[in-house]
C-alpha cells in the first residue's frame, strides 16, 4: 500500500536537485551508501565545481551509476541515453526541479494535443440535449484542469508544496474529459435522464 507522500518528498520531486531527487527516489535501491546522496547534494550546493567532481563525485558515479548510465552499457535496464560518465553529463542533472526542456515538451503536449481533444469533446457536448449549465461546468472544468496542470508544474519548481495540487488538476482534467465523452456517447442514442432538456 502506498502512503501519501510527505511535503519533503513532493518538494524534492518538483523543486529539488534532479540528481539528488533521483538518488533519493527511483534509484535509491542502487545507492550503496546514504552518505553519498549528501555528498552529491553538498557538491551541487557548493557550485558543482569540476575539481570537487573529480575528487569526490566521480567515484560515487562509478560505483553506483555508470554500470547502467553509460553509452556502452550492456546491462538489462541500461540508460544509455542518459550517461553519467563525465563531469558535463553529471552537471547537466544538477538543476532544481523538472528540467525546462522536459517541462516544455510536457506543456506542449498538454496545451496542444489534450487541448484539441477537450475542444473537440466540448464542441460535441455543445450540440447534445444536456442542460447548458452542465455543458459550461464540464468544459470549464476540463480547461481549468488543463491550465492548472501546466501552471502548477511550473510553479512547483519554485514552491515545492504546489506539487500537491498537480494530482488535483490532473484528476479534474481526466474526470471532465471522461464525463464529457460518456455524456456525448449516451446522447447519441437517447436522452440522458436527469441531465437533459
Amino acid at each position: 500500500m502506498h502512503k501519501f507522500p510527505s511535503l519533503s518528498t513532493v518538494q524534492q520531486k518538483y523543486a529539488g536537485i534532479a540528481i539528488v531527487s533521483t538518488m533519493r527516489g527511483s534509484m535509491y535501491d542502487h545507492v550503496s551508501d546514504d552518505d553519498y546522496i549528501e555528498v552529491v547534494k553538498d557538491w551541487v550546493e557548493a557550485g558543482s565545481s569540476q575539481a570537487l567532481y573529480e575528487s569526490d563525485i566521480a567515484a560515487i558515479m562509478d560505483e553506483d551509476c555508470t554500470d547502467c548510465h553509460s553509452a556502452g552499457s550492456t546491462m538489462t535496464d541500461a540508460m544509455t541515453s542518459m550517461p553519467l560518465t563525465t563531469y558535463d553529463e553529471v552537471k547537466a542533472l544538477t538543476k532544481k526541479g523538472i528540467p525546462w526542456s522536459k517541462l516544455a515538451v510536457e506543456t506542449h503536449a498538454h496545451l496542444f494535443s489534450i487541448a484539441m481533444m477537450v475542444f473537440i469533446l466540448g464542441m460535441l457536448l455543445s450540440i447534445t440535449q444536456v442542460f447548458n449549465w452542465i455543458k459550461y461546468v464540464l468544459i470549464c472544468a476540463a480547461f481549468l484542469g488543463l491550465w492548472g496542470d501546466v501552471l502548477f508544474w511550473t510553479l512547483a519548481k519554485f514552491v515545492g508544496f504546489v506539487g500537491y495540487l498537480i494530482p488535483v488538476t490532473g484528476g479534474l482534467l481526466i474526470s471532465a474529459i471522461a464525463v464529457m465523452a460518456i455524456v456525448v456517447l449516451l446522447d447519441c442514442w437517447s436522452r440522458v435522464p436527469w441531465i437533459s432538456k
